[in-house]
């Protein structure tokens, strides 16, 4: 008991000064009294009393509270989750500071992009290793190596994963073997994406035609598409805003008979409301396997309900934080200590991470999960339905 005082006094002697702190000593007995790691989770900007933000504590406390019950933990240790209330990221290099010298060998981050670029700076090349909740903004791989940078990781595939996705997507399902890729010529990013698809669809022996225009000019695409459709294209790909999509979908209208069941549009942007219209369009999305899974968003909820008696509100951010909670704890079950190159060398070869239906393995070679499923969604009488879905692999993406 001495010496549990005497660690505790010190603590507090290195470490009182520091304000902010305050919250993630809290729970800090098993890292005073050396039975327990320490692991910094940096909140969601809706902060921690919003939905998303309590089923992150949830689910990850609910992780924790699994290794507890374990009849020797982990090698005789538990890891404890800090909950940390840091959203300026000015803040970052003190407290990273602070966490070094407390032995935090990882951090995961559910925190915006600006922020995690800042942490990621920070961290990527001394550590404490970074992990990110998303990481669809985020540079993992470096310039300079081609590698990944040694810290960081991220539980999402690349934005232009989006590209891999779209091109498997099509080359299931068009009636020919050739498609038009429009994209928007003042937009380096949406350039970018339907680069990267033309790509993919003629590694797929799927033949395409470029077209760059200029999306806020909704009336240039009747004449195109006319033309488009009298040279027997019927497979469209949108690399543009919702609003530049839709007019390309009137465009295509029969007035009298409804949209052509023989064109397609395959949109690369989000699920929007304005799109509901567009019968017959067909969207990719990273998060709708998730959220339509009944049995996993079940399962979460349950395990939260009978850990803590209490119902989250956010079933798929509670599944990716479990997931998160579950990585980390593996790499430590692997390294058996808070030795951060050798933790972070653990971190990227976990497998065995549950996330609802999918069981996901982490590939050294990207820093991300080998693959993941986007689900494919069709507009049918003004409803996003469930249209298959497409898996994506990481060593087949690109982040820029």
């Amino acid at each position: 008991m001495m010496m549990a005082l005497l660690a505790a006094t010190l603590f507090l002697a290195l470490f009182g000064a520091d304000a902010h702190v305050a919250e993630e000593r809290e729970n800090l007995l098993g890292i005073n009294e050396g039975w327990a790691w320490p692991v910094v989770v940096i909140m969601p900007p809706e902060g921690w009393e919003s939905a998303r933000g309590d089923a992150v504590k949830r689910a990850m406390r609910a992780a924790e509270r699994e290794i507890s019950l374990e009849r020797d933990a982990i090698r005789g240790k538990e890891v404890t989750f800090m909950f940390s209330d840091i959203s300026d990221a000015s803040e970052l290099p003190s407290r990273i500071a602070t966490w070094r010298a407390m032995g935090v060998a990882i951090i995961v981050s559910f925190a915006g992009d600006d922020f995690n670029a800042a942490l990621s700076e920070l961290c990527r090349e001394r550590g404490p290793s970074v992990v990110l909740f998303g990481g669809e903004a985020a540079d993992i791989i470096s310039d300079e190596t081609g590698r990944p940078y040694p810290f960081l990781f991220a539980l999402d595939l690349p934005h232009y994963a989006r590209a891999n996705a779209l091109a498997e997507a099509v080359s299931k399902t068009m009636p020919r073997k050739e498609a038009v890729v429009f994209t928007d010529v003042l937009s380096a990013r949406l350039a970018r994406g339907a680069e990267l698809t033309s790509h993919f669809l003629e590694a797929r022996e799927v033949g395409t035609l470029n077209i760059s225009i200029i999306g806020y000019r909704q009336d240039q695409f009747a004449p195109q598409v006319r033309e488009l459709e009298s040279e027997g294209v019927k497979i469209y790909v949108c690399w543009l805003d919702a609003m530049a999509t839709l007019s390309i979908w009137q465009s295509l209208e029969r007035r009298e008979t409804g949209p052509s069941p023989l064109s397609t549009i395959y949109y690369s942007g989000p699920v929007q409301k304005i799109l509901s219209d567009a019968e017959g369009m067909v969207l990719i999305d990273k998060d709708v396997l998730m959220e339509r899974n009944e049995d996993g968003r079940r399962d979460i909820i349950t395990k939260i309900r009978d850990a803590f008696n209490a119902t989250v509100a956010d079933p798929v951010t509670a599944a990716k934080a479990y997931a998160l909670a579950k990585w980390v704890t593996a790499a430590y079950r692997t390294s058996g200590s808070a030795d951060v190159p050798q933790l972070a060398k653990a971190l990227e070869r976990a497998d065995g991470i549950p996330l609802m239906s999918e069981t996901l393995a982490i590939d050294p070679n990207t820093h991300r999960p080998k693959s993941r499923r986007f689900g494919t969604l069709i507009v049918r009488g003004r409803k996003f339905e469930s249209y298959g879905s497409v898996e994506v692999f990481s060593m087949e993406t690109t982040e820029r």
